[in-house]
């Protein structure tokens, strides 16, 4: 019987595309850099220090992330809105007791301002942010971290994602995952091996 799901929220819970890939090509186009799409996608789902590095490893990536944070807090965290049925689908969870956490390798502080403009921070009991943890996602830390703070056993848990590093996390703790394919990767997220795949975010609910 599952009690908590824990969702990672770019991607999955919320529509930022714009709101991270504008960011990227502002810094990329500010600090001129070229960078492939393809690269940009392998470094999907990582934390920010971690994505630049990826993608540009031989520059001041610490550099480039500020750039990027720059650009998203001068007003464009309006960008981020839910996917369709979100909303729904976290009502009708709160209705029925899940408990919910929000896992992600972003930083608290941008993620707690994305959830309150969207207006859903109030569903979720707890934030695992990417400075909550000494690992962040694919490893196990966040979604351990979560299932401590929920006080849930992993096998009365599910974790939901759009990205391998999401897949991988649940997987690494123990957790059932739920893969959806209509985030950062589309379908590529069936190469993860997910225990299930969802196309839109109401299947979640036969699911649990």
């Amino acid at each position: 019987m599952i009690k908590a799901v824990l969702f990672d929220i770019d991607g999955t819970i919320l529509d930022t595309l714009d709101f991270v890939f504008l960011a990227v090509k502002y810094t990329l186009d500010k600090h001129e850099f070229i960078v492939s799409k393809e690269l940009l996608m392998q470094a999907a789902g990582r934390p920010l220090l971690e994505y630049y590095r990826f993608i540009l490893p031989n520059e001041d990536y610490e550099q480039l992330a500020q750039t990027h944070r720059e650009f998203q807090k001068d007003k464009h965290i309006t960008m981020v809105k839910t996917f369709p049925n979100v909303k729904k689908v976290l009502k009708k969870l709160r209705k029925e007791n899940y408990k919910m956490a929000g896992v992600s390798n972003r930083s608290r502080e941008s993620l707690v301002e994305s959830l309150k403009v969207t207006g859903i921070e109030d569903y979720f009991d707890v934030i695992v942010g990417v400075g909550d943890v000494e690992n962040p996602k694919p490893h196990k830390d966040h979604p351990n971290k979560a299932l401590e703070l929920l006080g849930v056993d992993k096998d009365f848990a599910i974790m939901v994602g759009d990205t391998a590093a999401d897949i991988k996390a649940g997987k690494s703790a123990g957790i059932k995952t739920v893969g959806v394919t209509y985030g950062w990767i589309g379908k590529d997220i069936k190469k993860s091996k997910p225990d299930f795949v969802i196309d839109n975010i109401e299947e979640l609910l036969d699911l649990v």
